[in-house]
């Protein structure tokens, strides 16, 4: 009788928490006042959120360059920023790039190689030091 009135109860448990999860994970992707836009590439580049912004990494030409827009997909801009950016294919691993503020929304930095397909581990420091991390997979 004890047993099954314990069965009983973590069975009540486990769906409970199923019944809230759907809530929290929603709640948990809004943002601020509950208005989030899903900013598009602007620039050639993978889009990903980090932190409380959208972030397009771009990889080419032996650079590395992120363009930083706000929640609501507005140019924000990136002085006092900082960023480093590890790329990683197999077993090979370049990095960290570390990139500074060049300007308006950008950050840059020179990577040695870039390799086809490589994920990119981003870190991402703003002006008032809160640091957020971003993954991208690069074409």
């Amino acid at each position: 009788m004890r047993v099954r009135l314990l069965t009983s109860a973590f069975m009540i448990g486990v769906a409970a928490v199923f019944a809230v999860a759907p809530a929290v994970a929603q709640k948990a992707h809004d943002h601020k006042d509950g208005k989030h836009t899903h900013a598009k590439p602007q620039h050639g580049g993978v889009l990903e959120d980090v932190g409380e912004f959208h972030v397009e990494l771009v990889a080419k030409d032996g650079k590395i360059t992120l363009y930083v827009r706000s929640e609501d997909s507005k140019d924000a801009a990136t002085d006092g920023f900082k960023a480093s950016v590890l790329l990683t294919a197999g077993s090979q691993r370049v990095g960290p790039v570390q990139l500074a503020p060049s300007g308006g929304n950008k950050l840059e930095g020179a990577a040695s190689s870039i390799p086809a397909g490589a994920t990119a581990i981003l870190t991402l420091t703003d002006k008032s030091g809160t640091t957020a991390q971003g993954r991208y997979k690069l074409k």
